[in-house]
């Protein structure tokens, strides 16, 4: 089968690659990069990092499955997919390590930001000799009120985490009901009220065209004297110049991303400038684990997609698929010897 491994080529995709290949040694591997021509027009999968478009498509008379390597898909143009009867998939955080990742980042940029890393660090490097006159005193999460937005696989893998913080847990989800124990579940509707009363914002919701801005000038405003803003979603979520002047003007106390809306983040951008908002390069899934998870569930897609069998995150249904595909209503003895044969 011919597979193509479309999209950034960086370390970890890379890696996933090597695994790739050597897991699934019958077939054709072919790279290319977004903007860059096809090597060939008989792709029948594409495994993608990041935008797929229409014209991705299009040569691509064979393709039959577009398969994310990560949970977000807002890149594929995914009327276009369904339009020329082709599937697209795809990779769930709680089947790839990825929500374990990303939540641990999140508690990660939580803390950078409440310990003033950036200022902390420029001390000990000597990129300043003194603290300055309007130094605060370091904030601890024990106590506070963390508000997840988007109570998900992450969100629910982060509320774990924070629990062992003693902190006061609240969420905003399309279903609040079904907020795990002890968190106080809000409407999306309702986000204001929710941020209006959390210590720490963080969110953890699919950057959607309707979710654009979600975070505006307007929630910032209402949040917290010192509130802190934590994204480990989406840069498209967030104002951002908005953000920054929450921060600059003192009402936030500062804010941990580790996406902005123009990735990779250049090094002029003018939140790189803020010493309390604390960026990292969107790594927050790439870890072991997730490594590891990934190549697993591509090779379970792949398994699958040779039997006639729909992968279990599809997130479109062509009437006319090029490619028909079976759904696994069970999974029974017989099925999981078949991919188990088929995984080489």
């Amino acid at each position: 089968m011919k597979i193509g491994y479309f999209g950034k080529q960086n370390a970890f995709a890379l890696a996933m690659l090597r695994r790739l290949k050597l897991e699934h040694s019958r077939d054709e591997f072919l790279t290319w990069l977004p903007g860059d021509k096809a090597p060939s027009k008989e792709v029948e999968v594409i495994i993608a990092f990041g935008k797929v478009d229409s014209e991705d498509m299009e040569d691509q008379t064979r393709l039959g499955l577009i398969q994310m390597a990560s949970a977000g898909y807002e890149g594929v143009d995914v009327d276009a997919a369904t339009k020329f009867g082709v599937w697209v998939g795809s990779a769930p955080t709680t089947k790839t390590g990825n929500g374990e990742s990303v939540a641990e980042v999140a508690v990660l940029l939580m803390l950078a930001v409440s310990r003033r890393l950036n200022e902390e660090l420029a001390l000990t490097q000597g990129r300043v000799q003194n603290r300055s006159e309007k130094w605060e005193v370091n904030r601890a999460l024990s106590g506070k009120t963390a508000c997840i937005v988007g109570l998900g696989g992450i969100g629910d893998l982060l509320i774990e985490r924070l629990r062992g913080f003693g902190m006061i847990l609240t969420g905003v989800d399309n279903h609040p009901e079904h907020a795990p124990h002890g968190v106080r579940g809000y409407a999306h509707d309702e986000l204001k009220v929710a941020a209006a009363e959390a210590d720490y914002l963080i969110l953890a919701i699919p950057g959607t065209k309707e979710n654009e801005n979600m975070i505006d000038g307007t929630v910032l405003a209402g949040m917290k004297k010192n509130a802190v803003l934590i994204n480990v979603a989406r840069g498209t979520l967030v104002d951002e110049p908005a953000l920054l002047a929450a921060v600059k003007s003192g009402h936030l106390y500062g804010a941990g991303l580790d996406v902005v809306r123009n990735e990779p983040v250049s090094e002029g951008n003018p939140l790189l400038m803020e010493p309390r908002i604390f960026v990292t390069p969107h790594i927050a899934g790439s870890t072991d684990l997730m490594l590891d998870g990934t190549v697993k569930y591509l090779g379970e897609v792949l398994a699958r997609y040779r039997l006639g069998l729909q992968p279990e995150s599809l997130v479109n249904e062509p009437s006319k698929p090029r490619v028909p595909l079976r759904e696994l209503l069970t999974e029974s003895a017989s099925p999981n010897k078949a991919l188990e044969s088929t995984a080489v």
